[in-house]
């Protein structure tokens, strides 16, 4: 009754206000710690701070409740949900056209080059403290023309921008950056439940195929959501099927979003981000340069790329790749044959590379050789090739 009447007049102080939603699992210490960084000592300074993480994470729905929770304390405001599109479709102007438009609520603006933007900006923005949220942005070239100047805003000013790569953030000029995480078990549980059985808790006869995707999903809220609203209201059996396909079909719905990051890789960053989807993920970096440099690509920048882009993160000095990525990184290598290995540009199976011809075989002879390459200076206790099953 109490928490209702404080709801209440909330929304009567504060019409822009909003509660966490109830079907959102894991957000309150990520909330707490994005305020800290936005709202914390000294509160008159004008502040960017950058939100990161790989696609499906939820950057994006935690910037949204944030916004919801903040926003109505701030004189001007905008949220850009999509830059890329906007940048994509109406050019730099168009950006900036919603920026003014959203913060200043004027229509029509007579805005013709980024001079007269940049002019507009500076002279409406300096004495206003204002929230800025720009989300999905992942071209540098945004960047160079997007006019966002921290002299411009008004004391109290915050900006968020959210992108999967790190080295755009800090071409933004980001104060910090905020490096979303996985859910723990506990939230992951959580909210498959939520989505999956419209419950806190796993229905009866579920229990051992709910932790089976679970262990597919490994704590990407996106994978989790898809799979839990999929499986809702379907049988014992159906949820077996669905997991057997899962295996050699990966959901479409999460493998596009992750695939935007891949998309935007140079081609030597793509062809490093395959081979280690097919062979690397898990294995000392040192060693996973070393064979890459033999291989002609060029590591040291390649791999701090991927890093940069969420793609593979470094744990203690081994080189690991979520899971999904994984099928992605195969998914793209099998290409429209997944039934023809002998088509493929890797193979990472003992029972694809010896369902094959001698004659097939030959063809790979020259990247087979990349393990035990005379030139290069991995150690002969280096030179084997682990084929996994992971």
């Amino acid at each position: 009754m109490i928490e209702k009447i404080v709801q209440e007049i909330l929304s009567i102080l504060c019409p822009n206000f909003s509660s966490i939603p109830n079907d959102l699992v894991g957000v309150e210490s990520p909330l707490e710690e994005l305020q800290q960084l936005l709202l914390g000592d000294p509160v008159d300074d004008v502040r960017i701070v950058g939100i990161c993480g790989m696609g499906g994470i939820g950057k994006t729905t935690l910037a949204t409740v944030l916004y919801g929770i903040i926003s109505h304390q701030y004189n001007a405001r905008c949220f850009i949900d999509d830059v890329n599109t906007i940048y994509r479709d109406c050019g730099t102007i168009g950006v900036v056209k919603q920026l003014l438009h959203q913060t200043l609520n004027e229509e029509n603006l007579q805005i013709h080059n980024l001079y007269n933007a940049a002019n507009l900006m500076r002279k409406r923005f300096r004495c206003v403290k204002t929230l800025i949220v720009l989300d999905h942005v992942d071209e540098v070239k945004e960047r160079e023309k997007l006019v966002v100047n921290r002299e411009w805003l008004g004391e109290g000013s915050r900006v968020i921008i959210i992108s999967r790569d790190k080295h755009i953030l800090k071409e933004f000029g980001v104060t910090t950056v905020y490096d979303v995480q996985l859910l723990n078990d506990a939230n992951s549980l959580k909210l498959f439940c939520k989505k999956a059985f419209n419950s806190d808790e796993i229905v009866g006869g579920y229990k051992v195929l709910t932790h089976a995707v679970l262990q597919y999903a490994k704590s990407l809220p996106l994978a989790i959501k898809v799979l839990g609203s999929f499986l809702f209201g379907r049988s014992v059996s159906e949820w077996r099927s669905a997991l057997v396909r899962l295996k050699e079909n990966p959901n479409k719905d999460i493998l596009d979003v992750l695939q935007i990051s891949y998309d935007g890789l140079d081609d030597l960053e793509k062809q490093i981000f395959l081979d280690i989807a097919c062979f690397f993920s898990g294995y000392e970096e040192l060693y996973v340069k070393k064979v890459l440099d033999c291989r002609g690509f060029h590591p040291e920048i390649g791999i701090r790329v991927l890093l940069d882009k969420s793609l593979v993160n470094n744990f203690h000095g081994f080189i690991k790749m979520h899971d999904l990525l994984k099928a992605l990184g195969r998914k793209i290598v099998q290409g429209n044959s997944p039934k023809e290995p002998a088509k493929w540009s890797r193979l990472w199976l003992y029972e694809h590379l010896f369902s094959m011809s001698k004659a097939k075989v030959s063809r790979y002879s020259d990247y087979i050789s990349l393990f035990c390459c005379g030139n290069c200076d991995i150690s002969n206790h280096e030179r084997k090739w682990q084929l996994d099953d992971c």
